[in-house]
């Protein structure tokens, strides 16, 4: 049986999102092109997904998210967007999954726009669909993490996990307040403690080993 890369996203699902650019070209060329794309995953998704790690390199990314609980209160909200989408979903006509589909189309083709005219390219900028993967183990999670955050250095793009700028990993090591959801993280490595999970965090990234690609992965 074909592997399904394409799972719908539910309420409360934990999921491995990953895309890649056509042709292997690069998605992100400088600085500026980086502070982008997070701006837009800002606008276009963190209201609805929660954050647990991400990675973003030349020619692809990664995400590990949770879908948001979409009760009462929160599709009020989104009725505020007055998209095509958000008033299908109001209304009940399309689910969870298609209203979410909608906001990374809209993410995708924001930045093609702006990288396409900053880099003067024409044409399709990303492959056409963002795979997503369920995540049920808590141990694949505490993997998928590490896997993540190692991504840069398997494509030889720095020594340590420090060296790149891009990912969420600096999130863990600073005390700065951030989006991504890091106490929650920090408490699946400490096992409901947070305080040895961020011990607990550094060693698992230290003895972190590249596995052999799996269905969840992309390398």
């Amino acid at each position: 049986m074909a592997f399904n890369y394409w799972q719908h996203l539910e309420e409360g699902g934990i999921y491995h999102l990953y895309n890649r650019s056509v042709n292997k070209e690069k998605l992100f060329i400088d600085d500026q092109d980086y502070a982008f794309f997070l701006q837009k995953i800002r606008k276009y998704l963190f209201p609805y997904l929660d954050f647990y790690a991400y990675c973003l390199i030349p020619n692809h990314f990664h995400f590990l998210i949770e879908v948001k609980a979409f009760d009462h209160s929160f599709l009020t909200k989104i009725s505020e967007e007055h998209t095509k989408a958000a008033e299908k979903l109001v209304r009940g006509e399309i689910g969870v999954n298609a209203f979410l589909e909608d906001q990374f189309r809209r993410m995708f083709s924001s930045y093609a726009l702006y990288f396409n005219r900053r880099h003067k390219r024409y044409g399709a900028l990303f492959q056409k669909r963002c795979k997503r993967v369920g995540i049920k183990s808590d141990v694949k999670q505490l993997s998928l993490i590490c896997y993540i955050h190692h991504n840069p250095i398997h494509h030889n793009m720095g020594g340590n996990y420090q060296d790149w700028k891009y990912s969420s990993y600096h999130a863990f090591i600073s005390e700065k307040t951030t989006e991504i959801k890091k106490d929650k993280v920090l408490e699946w490595f400490g096992s409901g403690d947070a305080k040895s999970g961020k011990e607990l965090f550094l060693a698992h990234h230290g003895d972190f080993k590249q596995p052999p690609v799996e269905s969840w992965m992309l390398d």
